[in-house]
């Protein structure tokens, strides 16, 4: 992975594969398409389904006034080779409990899953968030029915530390979610 930069746009991280750039205009109707996928919002805690156009503009201002500060939390993931958006990752992810804790998330339209894109991306954010941000530790939780994320967290350090009571359940209706950290100091490259 190489460090992090500052473009016209805000931050650009890049991967062998991937890019995690700030969020276009020109990404909505991919935005929208692949977001507004149940298969997609159904494992998320907060993607709205049906994902409509408004949804996607608010997000795309939301991320880009993030970037604007100069220290963004949220990405586009892009394809290196193209840069078109194939889904989204960030340090601003829904903690589940109202923890002040950052907490990543990150979602991968279907026809990208099964790549390891999302372990990618995944690794690249965490370690941009230690490294770049100074955070001292980063929190994620997974819908209790979605084995396949969380096995990109176990497999980017995070450890699985226990259980949390969610403030709102998931798309399945679950009150309690496995709870996964990693600390700075356990930080390790995991693609």
């Amino acid at each position: 992975m190489r460090a992090p930069s500052a473009g016209a746009t805000g931050v650009i991280i890049e991967t062998e594969r991937l890019r995690m750039r700030a969020h276009r205009d020109d990404d909505l109707a991919d935005l929208v398409a692949l977001a507004g996928n149940w298969e997609i919002a159904r494992w998320t805690g907060t993607i709205p389904h049906p994902y409509s156009k408004t949804d996607g503009r608010e997000w795309i201002a939301r991320a880009q006034q993030d970037h604007a500060t100069g220290h963004p939390r949220t990405f586009a993931i892009t394809m290196k080779k193209t840069d078109r958006l194939i889904g989204g990752v960030g340090l601003d992810g829904s903690t589940g409990d109202g923890s002040d804790e950052p907490a990543l998330g990150y979602w991968l339209g279907q026809p990208y899953w099964g790549n390891g894109y999302a372990r990618e991306a995944a690794a690249a954010v965490i370690d941009y968030g230690f490294r770049t941000l100074g955070l001292k530790t980063i929190r994620a939780y997974a819908d209790p029915g979605n084995t396949e994320s969380q096995k990109v967290l176990l497999h980017c350090g995070l450890k699985h530390v226990g259980e949390i009571e969610l403030l709102t359940p998931t798309h399945h209706g679950a009150w309690r979610a496995p709870l996964f950290r990693i600390s700075r100091h356990e930080l390790r490259r995991c693609v």
